[in-house]
């Protein structure tokens, strides 16, 4: 039982579905999951865009920071799956049908999700911190008054 990981990762459906002697293309089992888990990535990722950051870190700019960072990389990587999973359900016999690209995409989520796991487990704490340190300064420099600048420029 030997299996050729090249030619399984780089095989249309239609041509996987003759080798395993099916009378047609190979069944996509996995659609409904992704394309649900594609589409409420993008919908999460729009929702913080136009409302989110207004209502849930406008006074916490290290989570403003965070969120736009990952959740924008995170659309990025949804709306490039919802392609690929469209290439896979309608063109059975062409290239982005392939294997391949479902997983390199499955693998640059795994990255995504690792990336910002070491974020939150190394860099957000010490950026907690630091922010919380400027405000302890800030609150030390006297506000400037903007009265007596325009009073005094006239």
């Amino acid at each position: 039982m030997g299996t050729n990981l090249f030619q399984w990762l780089f095989t249309d459906p239609v041509q996987a579905g003759s080798n395993g002697n099916l009378p047609g293309a190979e069944p996509f089992h996995f659609l409904w999951p992704w394309l649900i888990f594609c589409l409420a990535g993008l919908l999460i990722a729009f929702y913080y865009s136009v409302e989110g950051r207004k209502r849930f870190v406008r006074n916490k700019p290290v989570l403003k920071y965070m969120f736009d960072r990952y959740l924008g990389w995170f659309a990025v990587i949804c709306f490039i799956g919802l392609p690929l999973i469209g290439a896979r359900v309608l063109l059975d016999g062409y290239f982005f049908a392939w294997r391949f690209w479902r997983y390199l995409w499955l693998l640059a989520l795994v990255v995504w999700a690792v990336m910002w796991v070491v974020y939150l487990v190394r860099k957000y704490p010490a950026d907690k911190a630091n922010y919380a340190a400027y405000q302890r300064r800030q609150q030390y420099i006297p506000k400037s008054n903007k009265r007596k600048v325009r009073s005094a420029s006239r």
